[in-house]
């Protein structure tokens, strides 16, 4: 299985007209699952991942791992994007980057707007 841009999944879908679904993944069990109808619907999805589920899942590379290697059991072919969702560091984006998530999202809402704005430039910068 190869994941997906968060860009080119959400492009189909706004030129199709349909929504796509992002899920919080916590567990083997959620991978499993979400994956599975995923596919049994042909539905493209999102799999989310939290700042607190990098920690309980044993870090962004053994996530994405985790992941692929699920997918590739379960034949999963539809579009799928690994997301990590309000990361709250430069670091976290840049782990989970590194790790071959497919998407992340800074979430600099702490942190003045001008930081925030010079930490998400880098962030982008980093991902080219």
């Amino acid at each position: 299985m190869q994941l997906v841009s968060m860009k080119e999944i959400l492009t189909d879908a706004f030129k199709n007209k349909y929504a796509v679904g992002q899920f919080n993944i916590n567990n083997l069990e959620w991978v499993k699952s979400i994956l599975k109808v995923a596919q049994e619907n042909r539905s493209p999805a999102i799999l989310g991942v939290s700042g607190g589920t990098v920690p309980h899942m044993a870090g962004c590379k053994t996530i994405h791992d985790v992941v692929i290697g699920v997918g590739n059991y379960q034949k999963t072919d539809v579009p799928i994007v690994l997301h990590l969702d309000h990361g709250k560091t430069k670091q976290a984006c840049i782990e989970a980057i590194d790790a071959g998530f497919s998407s992340v999202m800074f979430d600099g809402s702490h942190l003045p707007f001008e930081e925030n704005l010079q930490v998400t430039r880098e962030i982008v910068e980093y991902a080219k």
